[in-house]
């Protein structure tokens, strides 16, 4: 079932869990307000904050980050005539934009004064002493060169002069690079995952935006070939410093699901998969990962969606911390469960304490922002939503991009409300909702 032959790596035959890496269940349940919007947050008791984008005719928040009592959204704009800027708010506690950050709690930022200029955000972060950092890259005229681009704001929203140009920094690594995902390490690095001329790309920066030598020393980013095009969507960073990153790979008209972890120097982790990949995926069915979480114990769960028999569904896998799957979690590590009549595409997911799995997405067919809550054994949670699924009303054009945890019974959701063209604009959006 999962060993495709046709990819560069192959899974490791199914095995038991080591001793004590069982996945905690404890407190999974859902609680009596799991579901519903907590509306002490946002607008007007709504549990919703809506951010205008001024006259943008596309966008929203693609990233979400908490820092104490702060929520960073991160996303991009697209204006009418062209042109795809940064746009990083700062809220509240509570919701309400941050008056001392920026302007009205957002900023926006560009590298040229042009509408052909494409700068698309893929992640945010925070660094020690109150600096947000945001990653992403830059498409030069939308077709030409494609390269990392870094942002560093300081605590008012204004960019950090010490950081790169004027509080920007591009990244050129030789090719055509595009990022997908990226965050801030503990110790302040900076870590980007994409793909580069068609192979999964990792790279790191200093804290100061550099390329990081010390990183696949001395290139400061490495490529891994598997099949013809591979791209990675999600990185996480272990306890021990181990980045695991999850993309996907295309061959013979279909993907495949890829988990890569990289030792903190660079080097593929032997110790994990076949030298440090694993790839999983069934003949006839086209994956997708979207995103990655390390639970307690060292389990991998990674999620996106997968295309049967004609119809896309969210699916989630879990595999041990050396890259078996979990034969424990759904049916042989997948859980891979219709959500709706129409196509469903994962955009983001996070674990909850004690396993539980929400993805988040779009789904039906008028493409309706989507919860789906997976208990800790992989099934679709009966208590949440209607027998696990559950639609979010962001607004009229509402559309759900990335989900966090802020606590052991509540997530934020981020995404955008896209007006149409011409039309009232767009607003990203941010919402806050019990589990």
């Amino acid at each position: 079932m999962l060993v495709p032959s046709h990819l560069l790596a192959e899974e490791p035959a199914a095995s038991a869990p080591p001793a004590g890496a069982a996945l905690r269940c404890a407190g999974a349940e859902a609680s009596a307000l799991a579901g519903q919007l907590d509306t002490s947050f946002g607008g007007e008791g709504t549990g919703i904050a809506r951010v205008r984008f001024g006259a943008d005719d596309d966008g929203g928040f693609f990233k979400l980050d908490v820092a104490g009592d702060e929520i960073v959204a991160g996303g991009w704009g697209q204006g009418g005539l062209g042109g795809v800027r940064f746009r990083v708010a700062r809220l509240t506690g509570d919701g309400a934009r941050d008056p001392g950050f920026g302007e009205g709690g957002m900023v926006m930022t560009s590298w040229a004064a042009s509408t052909g200029d494409y700068v698309t955000l893929a992640g945010v972060g925070d660094q020690r002493g109150g600096a947000i950092v945001a990653v992403g890259w830059r498409d030069r005229f939308g077709g030409g060169s494609a390269d990392v681009a870094l942002a560093r704001y300081a605590k008012d929203g204004s960019l950090d002069p010490s950081f790169g140009d004027g509080g920007k920094r591009l990244l050129d690594l030789g090719g055509d690079e595009v990022i997908r995902a990226g965050l801030v390490a503990r110790d302040d690095r900076i870590v980007v995952v994409g793909q580069r001329d068609g192979r999964l790309l990792i790279a790191r920066a200093t804290a100061d935006g550099a390329l990081d030598t010390s990183f696949a020393r001395p290139r400061g980013y490495r490529t891994v070939a598997l099949g013809p095009t591979s791209v990675a969507e999600a990185v996480a960073i272990d306890l021990r410093g181990r980045l695991v990153v999850a993309g996907s790979a295309a061959t013979d008209g279909q993907r495949d699901i890829v988990v890569v972890r990289l030792l903190p120097n660079g080097a593929l982790d032997g110790s994990f998969g076949d030298r440090g990949v694993i790839v999983a995926g069934d003949p006839g069915s086209d994956e997708r990962a979207v995103a990655v979480a390390l639970a307690p114990g060292g389990a991998i769960v990674v999620a996106g969606d997968a295309g049967r028999a004609g119809a896309r569904d969210f699916q989630v896998r879990r595999f041990h911390k050396d890259g078996a799957p979990d034969l424990a979690f759904g049916e042989a590590g997948v859980a891979a469960w219709p959500t709706t009549v129409g196509d469903d595409m994962a955009e983001d997911m996070v674990l909850l304490p004690g396993g539980a799995v929400v993805v988040a997405g779009n789904g039906g067919d008028a493409a309706t922002p989507l919860l789906a809550r997976y208990t800790c054994g992989g099934a679709l949670d009966p208590a949440f939503g209607d027998g696990g699924v559950l639609p979010v009303d962001l607004g009229e054009f509402g559309v759900l991009h990335t989900v966090r945890a802020i606590s052991g019974d509540q997530i934020l959701l981020g995404g955008g409300d896209v007006g149409m063209s011409p039309g009232p604009g767009t607003y990203g959006v941010v919402a806050r909702m019990w589990m």
